[in-house]
């Protein structure tokens, strides 16, 4: 018989991203093959405390012992401190292996002004950008409207504007720099929006999943509302494009897999203008929430999300 592995599944966190990533562990929770995995929830308070299933709330130090004991870690938490590689360092630490990419991996990919450097590198196109921190934002800085703003470090969409004015894009770095010490104030592309997940077969081979187009219908472009709530967007997932374009996305969404050092999964927005790709960015842990995009894609590849996640984990057991 095979062995059934121990599975803390963490979440929650400081981040804004903490709401989301409760409903993505929920969805891992109930879609574990219980067969081959005994899953615990571990939650981390907003107040930096640890919860493991119904226990009483427990001080970092004393978490990470008690988590020392799995056998795996399923990392379900978005944004700061889950996928800037904070979290994977401390499982590296404890000596447990987890899902997703490693420590460099995520801090790149989190980091959109190291990751937009990346993939300039490597060939694909990126639109135009500049980063402000608060010591550097000038008023008269001269930047054409319309302008997407958003802060480097994050993650759902959360705190991105667009900026159609000077006032609105003073106000748009304005109301980042409050929450979050860096800006990306990046050229707007007009075009369509698609994204395109990643993962990892049995034997370690990446390969690209079915592409969705992603129509918002809740508001302007593809923000926290459009992305969460029921109805938000319009996703059609194998999104209707030439076989060709599809090609071409996939092996767009595998280069800035690659290209990031990611492993067992990812997911990569892009916008396309007239027949050109550009590249947004890439997430490490991408949502697993009843409206979230890899779920949509690997079903549409007939991949149902049990056989989802056991390819996740094996990816990652892997490389203990």
């Amino acid at each position: 018989m095979a062995k059934t592995h121990s599975v803390a599944i963490l979440c929650g966190g400081p981040s804004s991203e903490h709401d989301v990533s409760l409903k993505t562990a929920a969805m891992v929770l109930r879609d574990l093959d219980r067969r081959k995995y005994a899953p615990t929830r571990v939650m981390i308070g907003k107040d930096g405390r640890w919860r493991f299933g119904a226990s009483a709330p427990i001080a970092i130090g004393k978490a990470l012992a008690r988590l020392a004991s799995f056998d795996f870690a399923f990392i379900a938490m978005h944004g700061a401190f889950g996928e800037d590689g904070r979290m994977q360092a401390l499982l590296e630490w404890v000596g447990i292996p987890y899902s997703g990419s490693g420590v460099a991996s995520s801090a790149m990919a989190m980091d959109k002004g190291i990751a937009n450097g990346i993939y300039r590198e490597v060939g694909m196109h990126v639109p135009r950008y500049f980063i402000f921190d608060g010591g550097s934002w000038e008023e008269g800085y001269d930047w054409e409207t319309p302008a997407v703003i958003k802060p480097v470090n994050g993650g759902s969409s959360v705190g991105v504007s667009i900026a159609r004015s000077r006032v609105g894009l003073r106000k748009g770095i304005e109301d980042v720099l409050r929450t979050n010490g860096r800006v990306m104030v990046q050229q707007f592309i007009e075009g369509r929006e698609f994204t395109c997940g990643v993962l990892e077969d049995g034997n370690g081979a990446a390969f690209a999943l079915p592409p969705t187009e992603i129509i918002p219908r809740s508001s302007k472009f593809f923000d926290y509302a459009a992305k969460y709530e029921a109805g938000g967007s319009l996703e059609i997932t194998p999104a209707k494009l030439p076989p060709l374009m599809i090609k071409r996305i996939q092996r767009a969404a595998l280069k800035a897999h690659f290209a990031l050092g990611c492993r067992g999964m990812s997911r990569s927005d892009f916008i396309l203008r007239r027949s050109t790709f550009f590249i947004l960015e890439t997430n490490t842990i991408p949502g697993m929430t009843e409206t979230s995009l890899l779920p949509q894609a690997a079903r549409a590849a007939g991949i149902d999300l049990p056989a989802m996640l056991d390819l996740i984990i094996v990816a990652g057991l892997r490389r203990k």
